[in-house]
């Protein structure tokens, strides 16, 4: 278990795809933020393959939440890091793409971090399995929650 690593990355299924048409939540884009948990931390990706990866090892982390979104039903994963770096340099033609820095300014807003995933937007392991991840990770420090860190 130690050497594992969870990765949600951004993926649809053709059930996604047909409940988009049907007026569910829009399919995912091969540039949305995947996330992916390992023994020494956290890698982000903010455009999954696109832009350079975030890394945060697990001493630079406080809390790891499941948060609700701004949609009934729908959920984010979200990373909080001890303290968050200086907010990126960002065009402003970037702040409505809904990818990338743009997104990630979207995020803080909403969750607090930019370092979350829509988790209709990723495939990955059940929360389940990062819930028994975490503290093994991290010598019990870091558990799943479902509170914001304040």
């Amino acid at each position: 278990m130690r050497d594992e690593s969870l990765f949600y990355r951004p993926a649809s299924t053709l059930l996604t795809t047909i409940r988009a048409y049907t007026g569910g939540p829009t399919p995912s884009r091969s540039d949305d933020p995947a996330i992916r948990f390992h023994p020494g931390g956290v890698t982000y990706h903010q455009t999954y393959r696109r832009l350079p990866a975030v890394e945060l090892s697990w001493p630079r982390i406080r809390a790891v939440a499941v948060l609700p979104g701004p949609i009934a039903g729908r959920e984010a994963l979200c990373v909080y890091p001890l303290n968050e770096p200086p907010e990126p340099e960002v065009q402003i033609e970037e702040l409505f793409t809904g990818t990338g820095r743009g997104l990630g300014m979207r995020f803080e807003a909403l969750f607090g971090t930019r370092y979350s995933v829509h988790l209709h937007h990723v495939r990955g392991p059940s929360l389940i399995k990062l819930a028994r991840h975490l503290p093994a990770w991290t010598s019990g420090r870091v558990r799943l929650t479902t509170e914001r860190p304040s």
